[in-house]
């Protein structure tokens, strides 16, 4: 079978969702079928590195030995620092897309449309109708849901209503396969979009990294490294530090913490819309065992997630099923529990429960927070649930079975 897949990033782009695509894609063109995958130039890598991607998979594809196609289209780069500059690199993909899918060289068997931008379900359905195929859906964010948490929809408003019709028109129609979600409380959300009958299944994403466990030694090398002692707690959040994320409490535990005698070290590693207030309180406690650092390397990664003796992970509950960050996913490949500040009722509250891998904190309850930090520092619990977690991510998010499991749900090959 010959499908299309429609998402603004692709490898060597940094972006997740492509990276998980790219994952999906190998397990499709292994099975035999021929993939093109429609994306933009520019985007998180430089448009050098995305046009040498472009060459090495024609001459794949030409020699035989793949059957990937990456399309790169045309379009604008301004960015995720203005709503104006996103905006427009949005629209300029659209058309890309639209000349894209109007001159395919072969037809299609289906299309399939991940959510950045969103909306391409649109174009996905619009398309299969152009050309006599069908389409489906992997969700990564759900609009406008998503806009409705974010603040800049009023909930059953004139434009909530109208943009909620498009996304059920764009995932329905009887060429419409699947609409696939990444967890359960997303999974619900997504159904009231489709007809009565239909269900969304959903597969939870992975980490970015399945290696072997961080050797111990390079992990406590790095914590030497940073000045981190070894009789302290460190509790660590690495990542975005997004709109949907809950900081107030930990910064308040820190603060109290800086007074108490206590060995705790709290340590933000990351950016996104929200690193300003984290720094702010930084620079404002000075005495307070708060760091904070940017990003770090990929190929740190694995040590760098194994230094922590405990992640905060967190969730504003507004958010559940809009989205389902895969932070928890990389922490549990780790080995390494967390302190998750959100819902038991999100997808995320639930495998944290499950797993008895971490502490399920209420949005807003700092005794419980501080609570949970003095439970981690007892002797062999973060170690004890360290274990239950690597268990539990070994089991439930593989990348190789759940990669597989989503090839075989857009293939229609099985039902979960």
């Amino acid at each position: 079978m010959n499908f299309v897949f429609l998402n603004q990033y692709y490898p060597p782009d940094a972006a997740p969702t492509g990276i998980m695509l790219a994952r999906v894609v190998q397990e499709m063109t292994k099975a035999g079928h021929e993939v093109t995958v429609i994306c933009a130039k520019g985007g998180y890598a430089s448009r050098d590195a995305n046009d040498q991607e472009d060459g090495k998979a024609e001459q794949l594809e030409e020699g035989g030995l793949s059957a990937l196609r990456v399309l790169r289209v045309g379009a604008t780069s301004f960015g995720r620092g203005t709503f104006l500059g996103k905006l427009v690199d949005y629209v300029s993909f659209y058309l890309g897309v639209v000349w894209a899918l109007a001159r395919l060289p072969q037809q299609p068997d289906k299309i399939v449309a991940l959510t950045t931008p969103p909306y391409l379900s649109i174009l996905a359905r619009i398309f299969s109708k152009v050309h006599g195929c069908g389409h489906a859906h992997w969700v990564m964010d759900l609009y406008p849901d998503v806009m409705v948490a974010h603040g800049m929809l009023k909930s059953n408003g004139l434009l909530h209503k109208l943009l909620a019709a498009l996304t059920r028109w764009g995932f329905g129609g009887q060429r419409c396969s699947t609409v696939l979600s990444l967890g359960p409380d997303m999974a619900k959300r997504v159904a009231g979009y489709l007809d009565s009958e239909a269900k969304s299944p959903w597969v939870p994403l992975w980490s970015g990294s399945e290696s072997a466990e961080a050797k111990q030694e390079h992990v406590m090398a790095l914590r030497k490294s940073r000045g981190w002692k070894d009789d302290e707690l460190i509790v660590m959040y690495s990542g975005n530090m997004g709109l949907g994320h809950l900081f107030d409490e930990v910064l308040l535990a820190a603060s109290d913490a800086e007074n108490s005698g206590e060995t705790s070290r709290f340590v933000f590693f990351g950016g996104g819309k929200r690193r300003a207030e984290v720094e702010a309180y930084v620079k404002a406690h000075p005495g307070a065992p708060l760091e904070l650092y940017d990003y770090v390397n990929a190929e740190d990664l694995d040590t760098h997630l194994a230094s922590a003796d405990v992640h905060l992970v967190s969730l504003r509950p507004e958010w559940d099923g809009t989205m389902v960050p895969s932070k928890l996913q990389g922490v549990f490949a780790a080995g390494r529990p967390v302190i998750f500040i959100g819902s038991e009722e999100s997808s995320i509250g639930q495998w944290v429960s499950q797993s008895g891998a971490g502490w399920l904190v209420t949005p807003g309850d700092v005794d419980a927070l501080k609570a949970a930090i003095a439970e981690a520092s007892q002797a062999g619990e973060c170690d004890r649930r360290g274990g239950l977690a690597r268990s539990y991510g070994m089991e439930y998010f593989s990348g190789n079975e759940n990669a597989c499991r989503v090839a075989d749900l857009i293939m229609n090959r099985s039902e979960h």
